[in-house]
């Protein structure tokens, strides 16, 4: 699926406290409503349990995952984590061909680290929390750009994917992956199959893809992998998938059959295919692709541009360049008298002050890194990514 999306503004930046409270250590939480996810440093959902972080988490390995309360019962009723009981089988990867070869390299709960990278930013508005974490092989120039974003009444997020090219190589058959062994409600009923469907293909009746996990211990539980466009594919089948084009082309112990099927305590997924990627520039220019992670089955997922979790909406017009920044001087330009503050990803102020009309923010005092920049003026706030290299 492609959108256009410009994620560099968001309507009101969360409390120092409340920034500060969702994340730990290298890892960060998505907390909403309705659907709970722990971001670990390498990228996937399983983060270890902080316990001044109120969660809902479940489960022996000391971890959050990925939970979700669908019925809205107040967490009665509340479906995961979906990697446990049994062997932690969730994570992603990627694949390629460089010069011939064929490379596989994956991030997952088992102790899978092949892409080296880190939790870059964490964001909380006020009605959504975004992830961004990058990282790349070693020895290879594919940079790979994850955005997890959650909408806090929303009973799904998405995963947005980003390859960039870095190198001077081309790359061919660039694929994204997403595996997982749902395990649903397993701490209910002790029983580690589910009902593993692929319940649309792109390039059949439409370009919609659909798998879905479900069980009926001790109540409904579904699960589903949702993704739109020519380039997706689902599969179920196997358990440690690790070949990104088996993922792609339902080969090997692998199905992606439209409408196939299967009780089983298999693993099911879903895969992104790029046929090149050439060198010095961005895979797609301004556009990424995602996916959704939902836990209702009656989620719209339309091949539209969509309101990106509460950002871009503010009541204050200004601009601010050049950003990212050396580390020297910020230009403001706004009309009318105005405060700002800029903080850090922990939630601490490292300056502050005030202004009237355009503007010069020297930026010398502060180390190289990703903060926030908070304007208010008249009652009104704007908040935006601040980059000093």
């Amino acid at each position: 699926m492609r959108l256009s999306i410009a994620i560099l503004t968001m309507a009101a930046l969360g409390t120092g406290a409340n920034l500060n409270a969702q994340v730990s250590g290298d890892n960060a939480f998505m907390i909403g409503d309705y659907v709970e996810v722990g971001i670990f440093e390498a990228g996937y959902e399983g983060a270890p349990i902080d316990t001044s972080i109120a969660t809902h988490a479940r489960g022996t390995f000391d971890r959050l995952g990925f939970i979700a309360n669908p019925a809205a019962d107040g967490w009665v009723e509340y479906n995961g984590d979906f990697y446990i009981p049994g062997s932690p089988e969730s994570g992603f990867g990627i694949g390629f061909t460089r010069a011939g070869v064929d490379y596989d390299y994956g991030n997952n709960a088992v102790g899978l680290f092949e892409i080296p990278g880190e939790i870059t930013s964490y964001y909380s508005t006020v009605d959504s929390i975004i992830v961004d974490w990058e990282g790349m092989p070693i020895g290879d120039s594919i940079l790979v750009k994850l955005k997890y974003t959650l909408k806090k009444d929303e009973h799904f997020y998405r995963t947005f994917i980003e390859f960039d090219n870095v190198g001077s190589e081309t790359y061919s058959d660039v694929y994204y992956y997403r595996t997982l062994d749902p395990d649903n409600n397993q701490e209910l009923g002790w029983g580690y199959a589910t009902t593993n469907t692929i319940v649309s293909q792109s390039e059949m009746a439409d370009d919609s893809v659909i798998v879905s996990a479900v069980s009926i211990s001790a109540w409904t539980s579904i699960m589903l992998f949702e993704a739109y466009g020519p380039e997706w594919k689902g599969y179920t089948g196997g358990f440690a998938n690790r070949d990104a084009s088996e993922m792609w082309d339902g080969a090997g112990s692998l199905t992606g059959t439209e409408g196939y099927t299967n009780f089983a305590d298999q693993a099911i997924g879903i895969t992104l295919k790029i046929a090149t990627l050439p060198p010095g520039r961005k895979k797609v220019e301004s556009e990424v692709y995602s996916f959704a992670t939902a836990f209702k089955g009656d989620i719209v997922y339309e091949d539209e541009p969509i309101d990106t979790d509460g950002l871009n909406e503010h009541d204050i017009d200004f601009n601010l360049y050049p950003n990212p920044n050396t580390g020297d001087i910020v230009d403001l330009q706004i009309t009318g008298e105005f405060v700002y503050s800029i903080v850090d990803l922990k939630g601490s102020i490292v300056l502050n002050g005030q202004g009237n009309g355009y503007t010069q923010i020297d930026l010398k005092s502060i180390e190289k890194g990703i903060y926030i920049i908070n304007i208010r003026q008249n009652g009104a706030n704007a908040t935006e990514k601040l980059i000093i290299r």
